[in-house]
Parts: C-alpha cells; structure tokens; sequence
C-alpha cells in the first residue's frame, strides 16, 4: 500500500494496462505515455491532475530545474524529500501508527486515537459525499475497490471539500464553507501527459510571484500539509507553507479491518487547517480565478453552473484576475482551448458536476491572446453577444411567455410564482439552445477586421437569437399548461407580444425588415 514502492495505479498505455508506482506513472506522464487511468472517475481527474502538477513542481524548484521529463528515480528522491523524516509512511495508504502520517492522513494525537468512529467502508462513500445526489454515483458501489480507488478518493476528498456539517470543515482554496474549487486552464492537448508537463512549466514561473506576493509562503515552507500533527482545534498559517501546499481538510484515517478491506475512520474538527478565511478563498492557486467584480475573492460558480457568460469572462478577464495557466505558455504556437471544472455545492446539497471545453481556432488566438487593441474589440463584440441574449431572453422571450400562460390578458401579471416557476424552464430551454453557437459565432467574427463587419455579424447574431427564441416559445405553447377555453387567444397574444417587444426601439429594432420573412410565423 505504499504509493512509492508498490504498483497501485492501474494505467492505460498505447501497449495496454499496466500498474505503476506513482515515480514509474510520474515518469510515464514526462514521456506523454499515459492514454488515461483506470481505476479514476470523471470528477476525480482534475483533482488528481492539480495534485501531480503542484507534487512535480514542488520537487522541480527545490532542485533548481524545470524539465519534468525525468526518470523513475528521480522522482522517487523528490517525494522522499519532500516528506523528510517521515519517509515512506507519508506516502503509505495504512499506516498502524496513528501518531505518524499516512498519505493524506495527518498524525492523530495519542490523546484522540480512542475517539476515532467509522466514516467510510467504500472509496465512493469517503468521496465528496455531497455530490452523489446529482450525477447518479451512489455510495457504496466499491463494494471491491483496487487500491487506486481509494488514493483517488482521498485526493478528491482532501483537497476539494467544503463545509459538510458540523466538524467537517472545508478547504482554503474556495470562498468560504458552501463555496466551490473551479479548475480553469488553457492547454495544447488534453493528453495527460501533455497537459501535465505544460501545467508545470508554467507554474514554475508562476511560483515566484506567489514567493513575492504578501500570502508568505516560504521557499522552503510545508508542501504536505498531511505530515503535521493536527488536534483538530488549531490551524495552520500561510506563512508556514511552500506555495504549491497539498492540503487536507479532513482528519481520516485509513485502518485495516480484520478480513483485510479498508475502512475509514474519522474526527471531528472545530477549525479549518489553514487559516486563510480572511482571503476568502484567494490564497494563489494556479487553477482558480479571482473574482474582483466587488472584493478580491476566489471565483465561485452558481447553480447555473459555467454558461456562456461565465466562459467569456475567464476568456477575456473580465473582472477577473487570472494566473499564468489560464494564459498560453510564452513559447507555445497554437492553443487547443480552454477547459473548465467545477463541482457546485450548497448548504447541505449538491448544485450538479459542471465541465465546458471551449476551442480556441488558431484564427482567433492572435485576438485572444495578441495585441490590446484587436483583444478589446472581440471582447466588447463577446459582451455584446451575450448582452443580445440577455434582451432575448428578458423581455422578448418571457414576456411572451407570460403572456401565453395568462390566456393573453390586457394586463399582464409578472408576481405570480406558478408562472415564474414555468418560465424557468423555458428559459433554461432557450439558453441550452443558444449556448453552443455563442463561441463558433464569435471565433468566425473575430476574422472580421471592420467595424462593419462586426456590425453585420451582431445582426446575425441577433437573428439567431431570435430563432431559438422562437423554437423555445413553439415548446412553451407544446408543453405548458394554458387555459382551454382562451388557447388561441394565448397562442395569437403570445406571439404578437414576441414580436412587438422584439422590434422595440430598445432591443433589435433593426430585425423589423425581417418581418416579412415567413418562415417567423410557420
């Protein structure tokens, strides 16, 4: 069980499956042999990805090197180093010893050990619990887990939780208990390997400004947050800390039962590991945005998950602060796209598993990532796509609905909840019907260099706004419920309230030369 010296990841390879320790996967990632892990699940991965990169980069500064393409043994020596004194057990899934660390199990004083209760007897039950609800992975499906579920899991617990209750305390990497921690990244290729060296090279660089920034992380600081003792009741400073810290925020222990499967033990805490709650979640990680529309704080994504919107502001920094791996590297010639992940929690619940990859093509990229001027141009005509959804969907399309719904009356109603609560899903029909255009509309825009150009293309925008629009009422007419004796009322009411509010000199009155077109009234 001892991730450095026994082959426990199970690794997809051009020449087959094969088991690794995690220097030999470390190793197979430098030479871009890895197609994919076996034993991992889809929001596992990118927890993992950021927990090699920080590991790699970490072994890489204290060297004084910045090739991550290296032999077994030399990553083996790094992880020794970094866990100094407490050696091999920093890196061992059980350890008897409960007042040495385990992986990711920090030292349980002697004066806790009794206190220790049953938390888990599955990977998938360790796992971000909360989540489960939303994305059918029920809890205790492992019901014969390989060791690699169990890293994976408590990687994915560890370094992305928040607040679960009383005792169970969150991350410093997300603003505040019920927030959550967005992965953002520009990359070439989403190959492993690929991704994994590229992630690194960048944050070597990028390791020096968190050095000099007021955060105090310390050159030589506590990269394993886990080899610390922790009573649960005090908390570690930021000034104790490398900048590329993998933290814990749960106090488990794995332990062996009698029939040799695993289990979960556990302690409540009364603090969080990190005392960082002031930063609101901006403590300098290389993945998460910062918000900056009110207060510097880390980026937190809603329920809405990652809509266009979202996407276009981390594309063209929009009251963001972004670090150097939400940029191209400054040597790379083309950019596969910009990825995005996020796990969105409530207080109590799960809001849904969120991913969006966003291509960039090549002709766009020198917009993109050029010079201010062509930059500002395509953001402003970015602001101004979603801006036309906006008006689209608020009033165009909801005011029709809301005529349709009410038997189009001489005075529409806009306080009533039923109604409200129907528009709700006409209005997340709209957006998913919108939503894939935006980026494929703005990237064949951005080849246009004329402010006319860019005109037209608004207005075409606009046009297709219009006939998603028109698709989304054509289901809400299907769908929704309407009184019987006033349908066609609805049904004539609610398209001439589309169409008014449409032409309306504050929102498309240029569209009216389409009024003509009859394909709008079929």
């Amino acid at each position: 069980m001892n991730l450095l010296r026994d082959p426990i990841f199970r690794v997809e390879t051009r020449t087959g499956i094969q088991t690794m320790t995690l220097p030999q996967l470390m190793e197979a990632l430098g030479e871009d042999a890895v197609e994919s892990l076996v034993g991992i699940q889809r929001h596992q991965e990118d927890a993992f990805h950021v927990f090699l990169c920080y590991l790699a980069a970490a072994i890489l500064d204290r060297r004084g090197e910045t090739e991550p393409s290296r032999r077994e043994d030399y990553w083996l020596d790094g992880l020794l180093g970094l866990s100094g004194e407490h050696g091999d057990d920093a890196w061992t899934l059980v350890v008897e010893d409960l007042s040495r660390p385990a992986f990711m199990q920090p030292p349980v004083p002697p004066s806790d050990q009794a206190q220790l209760r049953l938390k888990a007897e599955t990977p998938d039950e360790m796992d971000l619990l909360v989540t489960a609800k939303d994305h059918d992975v029920k809890l205790r499906r492992a019901i014969q887990p390989h060791l690699d579920n169990w890293v994976y899991a408590i990687v994915s617990l560890q370094t992305m939780s928040g607040f679960l209750g009383r005792g169970q305390m969150g991350i410093a990497r997300m603003n505040g208990g019920f927030g959550n921690r967005l992965i953002v990244e520009v990359v070439r290729s989403f190959r492993p390997g690929a991704r994994w060296k590229d992630s690194i090279e960048r944050l070597l660089v990028y390791r020096q400004n968190l050095l000099a920034e007021e955060y105090g992380y310390r050159h030589d600081g506590l990269s394993l947050v886990w080899l610390a003792p922790w009573d649960g009741k005090t908390s570690l400073s930021l000034s104790q800390l490398d900048p590329f810290f993998i933290e814990v925020c749960r106090r488990v222990r794995l332990r062996k039962n009698p029939n040799d499967t695993l289990r979960v033990d556990g302690l409540p805490t009364t603090v969080t590991r990190l005392d960082a709650k002031l930063l609101l979640g901006a403590v300098g990680d290389a993945w998460l945005p910062v918000d900056l529309s009110k207060e510097r704080k880390a980026l937190t994504v809603s329920g809405r998950g990652l809509p266009p919107d979202l996407m276009r502001r981390m594309i063209f920094s929009d009251h963001l602060m972004l670090s150097p791996l939400q940029r191209p590297g400054g040597s790379w010639k083309n950019v596969g796209g910009l990825t995005a992940w996020v796990l969105v929690r409530g207080q109590g619940k799960t809001e849904g598993y969120h991913e969006k990859r966003i291509p960039i093509p090549p002709a766009a990229q020198a917009r993109v990532f050029g010079r201010s001027e062509e930059r500002e141009a395509l953001a402003d005509l970015a602001k101004r796509g979603i801006d036309f959804a906006g008006k689209m969907r608020n009033p165009v399309l909801k005011m029709a609905v809301f005529s349709y719904l009410q038997g189009g009356p001489e005075h529409l109603r806009l306080d009533r909840d039923s109604i409200e609560g129907w528009w709700g899903h006409v209005s997340r029909d709209f957006e998913t019907r919108w939503a894939p255009d935006y980026f494929p509309w703005l990237w064949e825009t951005a080849e246009r260099n004329t402010s006319e150009s860019r005109e037209a293309a608004s207005v075409e925008w606009a046009r297709t706004l219009r006939d998603h629009a028109l698709a989304s009422l054509s289901e809400a007419e299907y769908s929704l419920p309407v009184r019987s004796g006033r349908h066609y009322r609805a049904l004539v009411e609610g398209r001439r309230t589309f169409f008014r509010l449409l032409t309306n000199k504050n929102n498309f009155p240029f569209l009216k030369e389409d009024f003509n077109d009859r394909k709008l009234v079929e």
